[in-house]
């Protein structure tokens, strides 16, 4: 508004200027994400974002609001992508009015994400284009076609995992593939094992202890008088602690080949369908033997000497008939803590206490038959399928907030969002000024790399942070229950097995002949055995 002076009357005539009556430009975002380990991971990157703001810049009723882009995440987890929740949150503020996006894949890789994100932001009224479904959510009519595409973003998710085994087996057949892990002795460096002299030094002695007549026992209870760790992190079979020795861990060095310099690949396998769980391979996939692939710690004579010591041993002293179960190393006695074992009894199967089968008097928890324990699980199973919602979902969501209600009390995390907020600021106007010309392209690159560099440093700080609230690890187990129980359809006959790698983490059995069951993500309930103890 101005004054302008009437001469004639000597007063003021206040102009008030039209308002802009122009519609107001539509605020878009686009998100990005680069799952590659390639070399090229940032150069992609760098093309996302300066492809992203070209085109919203090219549209003359559009305001480029950000470009969110997280690098280097295999997107099975929306916890995981600090930049996308930066987004939803943004959302949530009233920043964004519309979201370009690559493929539905880039955006969830499960369809439990994906919708749940896609009916929030319809309410908020913010609209997604998917370019390669050519997809707009603004124009969806049924709910059922998102549920689809979310399906298909999962199943593509498959096709990587698929994509990634297909390629490890490549590696494998060409004599390249290094293991993720190095074994007892060995250290990985730059992709390849170097022997560790002090480790070196104790296997040498486990083979020549072996071959001279000492039991594994002895071996074992030596190197643990000795105060010898046996560094259970890298490949020793994770007995009942961490650092000490047992026949096990014995067995597993004289059994393994590559301390020959030999080494045989794929002796593990993942299953083909969600939720992935690890298999021993017993000719189910090919093996693959690479021989000289790393340096020896002993020779091939005295390793072939020990097999067949260890085949005479077992010829003399045979195994006993395996009592393993689904229960094996499950279940544990809610008294005294100690481990349960299975014991037949005619024809009817328990669980004790390892200490009350010792002597009576060390624990008061009795024998329980192994039947009523799967039908209290069976039990459990149905009561917590079908009442998922009503249990499960609840507990993720107060965990989500806990989770926020921390980071936010936390002002490291405030500062680190606030600098990668200004990384992604200065992003964005070297990103203008490139596509303007003002920028030759070697600059360009040099400081985006310096930028990008420096934003992976914050979000693997910020990741770390994250991880030690707790509930992180809580949150995604939880997904996965909820996961796995929306996907049983209802049709599971006896008690799965697969409960135990997705539901239940372990079982404790009470003197009052009950079972308390701990839950993966923490959460213990009890069922009655409805069953006299012996």
């Amino acid at each position: 508004m101005s004054k302008i002076k009437n001469i004639a009357q000597g007063s003021y005539v206040t102009v008030i200027k039209p308002r802009d009556m122009s519609p107001a430009k539509l605020r878009v975002a686009a998100y990005c994400r680069v799952s590659s380990d390639s070399a090229d991971q940032i150069n992609s990157y760098i093309a996302q974002v300066d492809h992203y703001t070209r085109y919203i810049s090219s549209h003359e009723g559009w305001d480029l609001a950000d470009i969110y882009a997280d690098e280097g995440l295999t997107g099975m987890e929306v916890n995981h992508r600090e930049e996308f929740k930066r987004m939803i949150a943004d959302c949530r503020d009233g920043k964004i009015d519309r979201i370009l996006v690559k493929s539905i894949s880039r955006f969830a890789r499960n369809q439990e994400d994906y919708i749940l994100h896609i009916r929030e932001l319809l309410r908020l009224g913010v609209t997604i284009y998917f370019e390669k479904e050519n997809i707009d959510t603004g124009k969806i009519t049924s709910e059922q076609t998102a549920d689809i595409y979310g399906a298909f973003a999962q199943m593509e998710t498959t096709s990587h995992s698929q994509n990634m085994r297909v390629s490890y087996r490549i590696q494998m057949e060409k004599g390249i593939f290094v293991p993720a892990k190095a074994p007892y002795g060995y250290r990985l460096v730059d992709r390849a094992l170097h022997i560790v002299p002090e480790e070196a030094e104790i296997v040498r002695y486990i083979f020549r202890e072996f071959l001279n007549g000492r039991g594994k026992l002895d071996i074992a209870r030596e190197l643990n008088e000795r105060g010898v760790e046996r560094g259970s992190d890298r490949g020793i079979s994770k007995a009942d602690g961490p650092g000490a020795w047992y026949v096990d861990t014995i067995n597993y060095i004289l059994a393994n080949v590559t301390y020959t310099g030999d080494q045989v690949w794929h002796k593990t396998y993942k299953t083909d369908v969600l939720p992935y769980r690890k298999e021993r391979n017993k000719g189910q996939k090919p093996k693959y033997f690479a021989e000289d692939c790393c340096p020896a710690i002993i020779s091939k004579k005295d390793f072939e000497k020990a097999q067949q010591l260890m085949a005479r041993k077992r010829e003399i002293y045979p195994k006993a008939p395996s009592m393993e179960s689904m229960f094996s190393k499950r279940i544990f006695c809610a008294e005294c803590g100690a481990p349960c074992r299975r014991k037949n009894v005619g024809a009817q199967i328990y669980w004790v206490c390892w200490r009350h089968d010792h002597g009576k008097e060390a624990c008061p928890a009795k024998e329980r038959p192994e039947m009523r324990i799967r039908d209290a699980l069976c039990r459990f199973y149905w009561k917590i399928r079908n009442g998922r919602e009503t249990i499960l979902r609840p507990v993720l969501t107060q965990l989500r907030e806990l989770q926020e209600r921390e980071l936010r009390a936390d002002p490291r995390l405030g500062e680190i969002d606030a600098e990668i907020a200004k990384l992604t600021d200065q992003n964005l106007v070297l990103t203008r000024l490139k596509s303007k010309g003002y920028l030759d392209s070697d600059l360009y690159l040099s400081q985006m790399d310096e930028l990008n560099a420096r934003a992976r440093e914050l979000r693997k700080l910020r990741r770390s942070i994250l991880e030690k609230t707790g509930e992180d690890e809580q949150i995604r187990r939880t997904e996965e229950m909820l996961e796995y129980l929306e996907s049983s359809n209802g049709q599971m006959d006896g008690l799965d097995p697969l409960i135990f790698t997705v539901l239940i983490d372990r079982l404790r059995l009470t003197a009052d002949g009950n079972v308390r069951i701990r839950l993966r993500n923490g959460l213990e309930v009890t069922e009655t055995l409805n069953a006299e103890a012996r």
